[in-house]
């Protein structure tokens, strides 16, 4: 973001993020791969990840991997989704700014057809003409896809300015999406997985939950909503805390994926919003008044780094990860609300 860089956990390096030792690294090699609760294919969604998202591997059972992925989650994939290889040594970017991008065998739409790319897949520029632009992925190589589909990100870093509105207009390519819990994508995702899709493509990296999101930003008075400002709510009577996150748009409505509806444009004055409104936060400001708000101690809201914590046998989290053998204990932060005293309430 030009002339105004946002301040950790909200500014983006993902140039960094994709880099690789001398050895390589582990990357997605497809392009939508689930990360689950547990070793089990019908283990719970917690998150999914892109074509060429980087995998921090911790460990290994059978066909499946322990680790961490770029938005911060601890999950288990399968084996076959993850390839170990080094990227090119370049550092710009080309990220899909389209619901579904196609990819060809060459820079020409006469040419077979080799995969796809989702919106807010980002990989290594090979090339650029005057239509096409040429990208590397991992465990296939390269392949092409239309110029008007992605935007380049020099150096990693998206170019110019952003507001609200763009991010709402990145947001809207994909209403009519169905609703998934953990999805991140046009074949499904959740209110939150919206809200960060739309906010990285448009140079924010938000925290992946939208109790999370609501711990970070500006926040701004119900009277002075903008298009783009992130309005939250506890729609289950459970708290203080959020479990439902929309885009705000206008004249009181936003865009939102709710469950069965999928992603909607609903009203602040729907009987299933009225009386659940907590607040709204802004993102797209000056970086001195960008706050982390919360506990001291609450560093679960950035969800960024992954750090082992101890283990807790009292925690009655019904997704709780079981202690990798010979390894440090972890426990699935997605699920982790509350931090007090030091003590952790799930």
């Amino acid at each position: 973001m030009s002339g105004r860089e946002l301040p950790l956990p909200l500014q983006r390096e993902r140039a960094a993020a994709k880099a690789a030792s001398s050895a390589g690294a582990f990357y997605v090699k497809k392009p939508l791969a689930d990360v689950r609760a547990s070793a089990d294919q019908g283990a719970e969604l917690v998150t999914q990840v892109l074509w060429g998202d980087k995998v921090k591997v911790l460990q290994q059972v059978g066909d499946w991997l322990y680790g961490q992925v770029p938005d911060g989650y601890l999950g288990w994939l399968q084996k076959k989704d993850i390839v170990l290889e080094k990227p090119p040594a370049g550092k710009d970017l080309a990220a899909v700014i389209v619901a579904r991008a196609r990819l060809y065998q060459g820079p020409d739409a006469g040419r077979a057809i080799v995969g796809e790319l989702l919106m807010g897949t980002d990989l290594p520029l090979i090339q650029v003409l005057e239509e096409w632009v040429e990208v590397w992925l991992p465990g296939q190589g390269r392949a092409w896809l239309p110029r008007l589909e992605v935007e380049i990100w020099p150096g990693g870093k998206l170019e110019g300015e952003r507001s609200g509105r763009d991010v709402l207009r990145t947001a809207e390519r994909l209403q009519g999406v169905a609703y998934l819990w953990g999805g991140i994508s046009c074949y499904g995702i959740d209110c939150s997985g919206l809200a960060y899709i739309a906010y990285y493509l448009n140079g924010v990296n938000l925290p992946r939950d939208a109790d999370q999101q609501y711990a970070v930003g500006e926040p701004v008075a119900a009277a002075d909503l903008q298009a783009g400002d992130l309005v939250f709510f506890n729609t289950e009577g459970t708290g203080e805390l959020p479990t439902h996150v929309g885009i705000y748009n206008a004249n009181g409505y936003f865009l939102n994926s709710r469950s069965p509806l999928g992603v909607v444009v609903s009203s602040l004055e729907e009987p299933h919003f009225v009386g659940t409104y907590l607040g709204a936060r802004r993102y797209l400001v000056p970086p001195e008044k960008l706050k982390v708000r919360g506990p001291k101690k609450a560093r679960y809201l950035t969800k960024t780094e992954g750090v082992p914590i101890p283990w807790i046998e009292s925690c009655k989290c019904r997704n709780k990860q079981e202690k990798p053998a010979g390894g440090t204990p972890m426990i699935n932060i997605r699920h982790i609300t509350s931090i007090s005293c030091g003590v952790m309430i799930c």
